[in-house]
């Protein structure tokens, strides 16, 4: 992202913790002028004086948050991380032929799979998936009429979802806020982006995403890092829904990063049952999030 979109970046990190520029400048011991300077994106340097790290230890950022956060830094645009060719990125790549390849791609992976943007908008799924979680299917067919309804968050969050029937009372909480925590640090560099905030406001609806907003809040305040990987129920039980979600960098494109995910059995019942759910619904897939979406560029 180019200066101005870092200072937006800043700006609304700032905002997130409730703080003025003073107070930003407080907890960071990094010059209000200077705060001044880089929110309006009139700042040149940003390494001079240690100031992104100081700005990273103020803003309490975890580990992952902090790599995402220097990065950003780094003024490099998402147009400029794909490999400059004779013909400009953009007009050599094509998102419809890309998107549906990736499709059939994870139709034929033989376990539950899924693709999500730099937002966590989840753009395709494979059948697996959608049987081993048994998606309501007015999330399915709604999706697409909602901010964020096909985001791993309203999956995880929205008050019709049966998430937490599946993972359980025990385990619901520690889930939730590793998927917020996972949350916040992959849409850290699209945080500038004006649907970042729509996405942000329509989860903090707590009558639509109870909970949401307090998991983001709680975060904020955590002093150790939860490297933890987010995986449903330890491997010693017999639950049939013992996994760990896996994430692959798929690609990079001009319009932003795509991630595959997909979810590796911790135990013989639940690899049985995907094996199961496989066998039962065959390949295939579904295409939900638009990609590119114009709301999001």
């Amino acid at each position: 992202m180019n200066r101005f979109e870092f200072g937006r970046l800043v700006a609304s990190l700032r905002e997130d913790m409730r703080w003025t520029q003073f107070e930003l400048a407080e907890k960071s011991g990094v010059d209000i002028s200077a705060i001044s300077n880089i929110e309006r994106g009139e700042r040149r340097t940003l390494l001079k004086d240690n100031m992104l790290v100081k700005l990273a230890d103020g803003f309490h950022l975890t580990s992952m948050e902090r790599m995402e956060f220097l990065f950003a830094a780094s003024g490099v645009t998402e147009t400029e991380k794909v490999r400059n060719e004779d013909v400009p990125a953009k007009k050599r790549f094509n998102a419809k032929a890309f998107i549906e390849e990736t499709g059939r791609r994870i139709a034929r992976i033989a376990m539950p799979a899924f693709v999500t943007d730099a937002f966590c908008d989840i753009l395709a799924v494979n059948h697996c998936v959608i049987e081993f979680y048994n998606v309501p299917k007015e999330l399915m067919q709604n999706g697409n009429s909602v901010i964020g309804g096909y985001n791993e968050m309203s999956y995880v969050f929205q008050a019709n979802s049966n998430f937490p029937d599946i993972i359980g009372n025990d385990s619901l909480e520690r889930l939730a806020l590793i998927n917020v925590r996972y949350f916040r640090r992959r849409t850290l560099r699209v945080r500038c982006k004006p649907y970042f905030s729509i996405l942000l406001n329509e989860f903090f609806d707590n009558k639509k995403y109870p909970a949401f907003e307090r998991c983001w809040r709680r975060i904020l305040f955590e002093d150790i890092d939860d490297f933890a990987l987010p995986i449903h129920r330890s491997p010693e039980t017999v639950s049939a829904h013992s996994f760990v979600s896996t994430e692959t960098l798929f690609a990079l494109t001009p319009y932003g990063e795509i991630y595959l995910h997909q979810l590796v059995p911790l135990n013989r019942k639940t690899a049985e049952r995907m094996a199961k759910i496989s066998k039962k619904v065959g390949e295939g897939y579904e295409l939900l999030a638009a990609f590119p979406d114009k709301r999001k560029l």
